[in-house]
Formats: C-alpha cells, sequence, structure tokens
C-alpha cells in the first residue's frame, strides 16, 4: 500500500527554525511546571482520598460542591461515568496517616446533612498516603529514566555507533519533556494512567526512530558518495508512507479514546494523542538533525557519505 508514489520532501531543509520552535516550547513547559501548582499530581503521587459517589437521582454538582466545601476545602468535583449512572468523582487532597478514611467519612457525612434531598446510594474509595505517594513519585522518575537509558545502549549496541543511541534518547527525552508541558498547559493530572502512556511513548517514538535509522543505514552502505543530510532525507521519505499509516492509525485509535474513553482515561487518551503527534515530529525534526550535527562535529559530516558511513556501519 503506498499513499505517496516517491515522495521527494525536503524534510530537514528548515531544521534550524523547527529546533527552535521545540527549544521554545521546552522552556515554556518547564517554566510553567516550575511554578507552584504547575504540575498536578494525582491521588497517588500526591496523596489523598480519590471517592466516587452514586447518588439515587442526577446529582447537581453546585449542590454537591457546596456540600463537599464546608467538610474539605479545596476538593475536586467532576461528573464521572456515564451521567445516566448518577456519579461523581470527588478527589481529596492530602491524607492524615492516623486515619486515612477520616476524609472519605466527613464527605460523606456532609452529603448526607447538606445534600440529603438526593441520597448517596453507593460509594467506593481509593486512598493513598503521603509517604506512599512521594515513593510513587519517586519510582515513577526512576522508571522513566531507567527506560531512555537502557534503550541508549541497546540503540548503541545495535547500530554500532554511539550518534544514534544518543539522537534517539534525545528525540524521546524531547517527547516526554513537550508532553509534560502540553499535560500541565491543559490542566490534567499525573496519574498512574499518564505515567502508563508516557512509558508506551518511550517506545513509540524509539521504535518510529529506529525503522527510518534502519532505512539510512542501508542507503548507507549503498550510496556512500551522498551526503549524510541526503540520505536521512531520502530515509524519511522513502518510509513516509508507513509513517502515515501506522503512526495515523494509532491517533485515531487514540483520538477516540480521548474524545469517548469516559473521565477516568481523559489524561491518558490526551497523552497518547499528544505523545504520537510529538513522538512523529521529534523523529524527522530532532533525531534526524541531531545525526547530522554529530557527524559535523566531529569532522565526519562534511564531504561525501562515504566516512559518515564507516562511522555508522
Amino acid at each position: 500500500m503506498e499513499i505517496l508514489k516517491n515522495p521527494n520532501f525536503d524534510f530537514l531543509g528548515k531544521t534550524k527554525a523547527f529546533v527552535i520552535l521545540s527549544l521554545l516550547v521546552i522552556v515554556a513547559g518547564l517554566s510553567f511546571m516550575s511554578r507552584p501548582g504547575g504540575i498536578r499530581y494525582g491521588v497517588e503521587f500526591s496523596g489523598g482520598t480519590q471517592l466516587i459517589v452514586k447518588f439515587r437521582d442526577q446529582p447537581a454538582t453546585d449542590s454537591i460542591r457546596d456540600a463537599v466545601e464546608k467538610v474539605s476545602p479545596g476538593a475536586v468535583i467532576q461528573t464521572y461515568d456515564d451521567p445516566s449512572k448518577h456519579q461523581v468523582l470527588v478527589r481529596l487532597g492530602g491524607a492524615d496517616e492516623a486515619d486515612l478514611s477520616a476524609p472519605a467519612r466527613r464527605v460523606l457525612e456532609g452529603l448526607g446533612q447538606t445534600y440529603a434531598q438526593n441520597p448517596v446510594v453507593e460509594s467506593s474509595s481509593e486512598i493513598v498516603g503521603p509517604i506512599v505517594g512521594a515513593e510513587l513519585r519517586r519510582k515513577a522518575v526512576l522508571l522513566t529514566v531507567l527506560g531512555l537509558f537502557f534503550q541508549l545502549i541497546y540503540i548503541g549496541i545495535r547500530f554500532g555507533g554511539a550518534v544514534w543511541g544518543t539522537a534517539a534518547a534525545i528525540a524521546v527525552l524531547h517527547d516526554v519533556l513537550v508532553t509534560l508541558g502540553f499535560l500541565a498547559f491543559f490542566r490534567h493530572e499525573i496519574t498512574l494512567n499518564v505515567i502508563a502512556a508516557l512509558l508506551t511513548l518511550v517506545g513509540y517514538s524509539v521504535n518510529d526512530t529506529i525503522v527510518i535509522f534502519d532505512r539510512a543505514r542501508e542507503l548507507l552502505r549503498q550510496k556512500r558518495k551522498d551526503p549524510l543530510a541526503k540520505l536521512l532525507n531520502d530515509a524519511l521519505n522513502q518510509t513516509l508512507t508507513r509513517t502515515l499509516i501506522s503512526n495515523g492509525t494509532t491517533f485515531l485509535a487514540v483520538l477516540g479514546l480521548y474524545l469517548f474513553g469516559g473521565e477516568v482515561l481523559k489524561g491518558f487518551g490526551f497523552t497518547m494523542v499528544v505523545g504520537i503527534v510529538v513522538g512523529t515530529y521529534s523523529t524527522v525534526y530532532i533525531a534526524s538533525p541531531f545525526v547530522i550535527w554529530w557527524q559535523a562535529v566531529s569532522g565526519k559530516g562534511s564531504g561525501t557519505g562515504a566516512s559518515a558511513a564507516k562511522a555508522a556501519l
């Protein structure tokens, strides 16, 4: 299947502009996240209580918020799942290690007193203490860093050169930082689902980069006299149909997940939607230009592709 026949786009012609754009987005994201409250952590990481409450009739969110605010100021109230199920999600920050269930009890008692006209028929809670939340946060960061590190080693060994592994790792780090920035901009919480999505994107982005780099290595063997920049650009064009089909179908799937997956999967779906777009972009405008820059700095990128091929094979 061939969507575009013999494409010949100059992907690397405007590399500088796209690299500058990426740097601006990353700096803006880091600046926003460094502010107090810039990153919103879910109950899993910040500690606290997540309470799902089912009412007899269709709940009035404003009335519930007023009732909960009296016993737990600053709580987050939002509809949950299908509206016909009459469920509301209540997130309470902080937790008392001495009595973890106390915040949930106070909320249920407050609803029973202040919103008695629509009684609670069922409830479930998820409680995470602050110590556990901090430990989960530390392990999530460690897991992401280790994932990047071991992928760098694998690609370096598989491709026989540090430049390829480093380029892929930098592209993945770019994807994670940009995606985190968008999560902060749009006020999505960092939850275990979001961490799972970020780790999925790490693998997905690296896979996309490896496919293009592998095609570039084949061209380096076949056309040793061509400049490395031209060979990488040809590799991007020759794998373009595969990129459009693979990434395009994945994007449509995760877009549907984001739009129709419900409140619980909202953060996961948003992370995947942004990550698929950013991961595809970074292979073209971050990973590939880095290889060219590395070869130029090391003195192997000027002239023909023969010297570059020798370093890459």
